[in-house]
C-alpha cells in the first residue's frame, strides 16, 4: 500500500483529528470525511480514538504512530475516555464544542501557503479545564456550527466562525493553577498529593465545585455558571485543595459556621457542592470529596438513623433531635428528655420545654440510652430468676448483675434497677452448666438450706458456682432459675477447707 506523498508531519501539540483534517486540505484541498473514507478509515472511529484507525492513518501517511497515539483520546466505554494512561469521564473533554485560541490560529495562518494545511487544533483545547491560552494569555473561545460533524473539530470547516472570533478583542490573563495542574499531570508531572490520589477529572471537578462555593456563595446554581465563572471557580478552589484534605475539611467546617453557625442545613451551607454530591442521577464517582463532605455533615447536622446522606444511609448519627432518637430507640419522648437531663445532655429548662426538636449529641447519649432501655426493676428479678430478694442482692454484689444507677452518667434518681441484659446470661449459665433431674439426690438441698448446713455464706456458694468449682449441682424439674438449683453441702465444706482462688475476701463461713 503506497504512502501519501509528500508527507505532512504530525505536530506534537495537535490531535489525530487535526492532523487528518490538515492532510485532507493538503492532499485533496477537501474535507476530512471524504479524505478518510478514501483511506478506508471511518470518521467516527477516529473520533473515538480507535487504535486501529489511528494506526491505519499513520501507515497511509508514512508516519511513526508513537507521537500520534500519545495524543489520542480513546473511548473506553461508559462515556469514559483515556489519554496517556489517565482515565476520565466525557465531561472532562469539551465534547462537540471546538475550543480555540484566535491568536494561535492567527499564528498558524501567518505566511501559510495552504491555510487549511496550517490550522492546528491543539490537544489541550479538548480538555474542559483548559480555558486560557498558555502562549498568548487570552480566553479560549468555544465554537459550534450545530452540525453532526462538530465531533471532528475540523477547523477548516469553521473559518467563518474563526474569523469572527479573531475580530473580538480580549484582555490578558494568566493560566489558572488548576489548568496548569491538569496539563502537567497529563505530561506525567506530580501535583498536590490529595489531587493526585484520585482520577484527574475527579480532582478538577472537586476543585471547581469547592471554588464555586468560595467565589460565588451557596445560592448560585451550577447551571447558571458560564466558562469564565468556572475558570474563576478553579482559581478560587485551588488555594483550598492544594493544601490537602485537612485544609479542605477546615474550609467545609468554616462554611457551616458561616451559614448560621453549627447545625446549619447542608444545602444552605454548601449550595451547589451539596446539590452535586447528593444528586440522585450522579452517575460518576465524584471521588473522596463526597465522603469528606458527608463526614462534616454527620458531625454538624442533626440527622436520623436511616436518612440517605450523599448516597449512603446514616447508620451512626452524631447529632439527632430528641424526637428522632425517641423513635429510633422506642422510648417515650418525655422519658428520654428526663434521661438526657439526668445525664447532663439537656438543661432542666430544655427538658421542661417539651420540644422534640431539641438536638443532642447522640453518640454521647447512646450508651446511656442502651443501658436504660434494658433496665429491669429489682422487684421483677425474683420472678425472672426464680430467686429471693436477698439472693438478687448477692448477685448484684458479686457482679453478676449490674445496677443501672452505677452507670457513670446517671444519678440515683433514675431508680433502683439493673441492666436486664445480665438476666439471660445467668439463666443460660444455669441451663448449660448443670443437668436437669426429676428429683434431688439424697443430701442435696436448695441454696439457702445449703448455707445453713455447710455453715458457708450464700455469697461464697454463688461464687463457687459461677467460678466452676462446684461440680455436684443439679436443676430439679418443675422449678425455674435458682429455685431449681440444688447443691451438696458436703462438697461445699470440702472445697472451703482449702479455698480455691477467686473468692471474696470476706469470711467464707457463717459465724458459729
Amino acid at each position: 500500500m503506497s504512502a501519501l506523498f509528500p508527507m505532512l508531519p504530525f505536530a506534537d501539540d495537535e490531535t489525530p483529528l487535526s492532523w487528518a483534517a490538515r492532510q485532507a486540505a493538503f492532499h485533496t484541498h477537501g474535507r476530512a470525511l471524504a479524505f478518510l473514507k478514501d483511506l478506508g478509515i471511518p470518521l467516527v472511529d477516529l473520533v473515538r480514538g480507535d487504535e486501529r484507525a489511528v494506526l491505519r492513518l499513520c501507515e497511509r501517511a508514512g508516519h511513526d504512530p508513537a507521537a500520534v497515539l500519545r495524543n489520542t483520546i480513546s473511548a473506553v466505554g461508559g462515556r469514559r475516555y483515556q489519554l496517556r494512561g489517565l482515565e476520565f469521564a466525557a465531561e472532562f473533554t469539551s465534547g462537540p464544542v471546538t475550543r480555540i485560541c484566535p491568536a494561535c490560529l492567527e499564528d498558524d495562518l501567518s505566511g501559510a501557503r495552504l491555510p487549511g494545511a496550517a490550522l492546528r487544533h491543539r490537544l489541550i483545547w479538548r480538555l474542559a479545564p483548559v480555558r486560557t491560552c498558555p502562549v498568548h494569555g487570552v480566553r479560549l473561545r468555544d465554537l459550534r456550527s450545530g452540525k453532526w460533524d462538530d465531533i471532528a473539530h475540523e477547523l477548516q470547516a469553521m473559518t467563518t466562525l474563526i474569523d469572527a472570533e479573531r475580530q473580538v478583542p480580549d484582555g490578558v490573563r494568566v493560566v489558572s493553577p488548576l489548568q496548569a495542574y491538569a496539563v502537567a499531570r497529563l505530561e506525567g508531572y506530580p501535583g498536590p498529593a490529595w489531587l493526585d490520589a484520585q482520577d484527574i477529572d475527579q480532582a478538577v471537578r472537586a476543585t471547581e465545585m469547592l471554588g464555586a462555593l468560595e467565589a460565588f456563595g451557596p445560592k448560585l446554581k451550577a447551571s447558571d455558571m458560564n466558562a469564565d465563572m468556572w475558570d474563576a471557580a478553579g482559581r478560587a478552589g485551588w488555594s483550598i485543595v492544594a493544601e490537602g484534605d485537612a485544609a479542605i475539611r477546615e474550609y467545609l467546617m468554616a462554611r457551616v459556621t458561616a451559614s448560621r453557625g453549627k447545625r446549619a442545613a447542608p444545602r444552605a451551607a454548601f449550595g451547589m457542592l451539596h446539590a452535586w454530591l447528593s444528586g440522585s442521577r450522579l452517575s460518576k464517582d465524584p471521588g473522596p470529596i463526597r465522603d469528606m463532605l458527608r463526614d462534616v455533615i454527620l458531625e454538624t447536622t442533626p440527622l436520623s438513623k436511616g436518612h440517605m446522606l450523599l448516597g449512603k444511609p446514616v447508620t451512626d448519627p452524631h447529632l439527632c433531635s430528641v424526637a428522632s432518637i425517641a423513635k429510633a430507640e422506642g422510648l417515650d419522648a418525655r422519658t428520654l428528655r428526663n434521661l438526657l437531663q439526668v445525664a447532663g445532655l439537656l438543661s432542666p429548662a430544655e427538658a421542661e420545654q417539651g420540644r422534640n426538636r431539641l438536638v443532642v449529641d447522640y453518640t454521647a447519649a447512646r450508651d446511656l440510652i442502651d443501658v436504660v432501655k434494658h433496665a429491669v426493676p429489682v422487684m421483677r428479678l425474683p420472678d425472672l430468676l426464680g430467686a429471693s430478694r436477698p439472693l438478687i442482692a448477692l448477685l448484684i454484689e458479686i457482679g453478676q448483675l449490674q445496677r443501672v444507677q452505677d452507670h457513670r452518667a446517671l444519678a440515683s434518681k433514675i431508680g433502683k434497677a439493673v441492666d436486664g441484659r445480665g438476666v439471660k446470661p445467668i439463666l443460660r449459665f444455669l441451663e448449660t452448666s448443670f443437668p436437669t433431674i426429676d428429683e434431688a439426690p439424697e443430701g442435696f438441698v436448695h441454696l439457702s438450706k445449703s448455707a445453713e448446713k455447710s455453715r458457708a455464706r450464700v455469697k461464697v456458694i454463688l461464687e463457687l458456682m459461677f467460678l466452676g468449682h462446684l461440680k455436684q449441682v443439679f436443676r430439679v424439674t418443675g422449678a425455674h432459675g435458682f429455685a431449681a438449683v440444688v447443691v451438696d453441702p458436703e462438697e461445699i465444706k470440702a472445697l472451703l477447707e482449702s479455698p480455691p482462688p477467686g473468692l471474696s475476701q470476706d469470711s467464707y463461713f457463717l459465724m458459729g
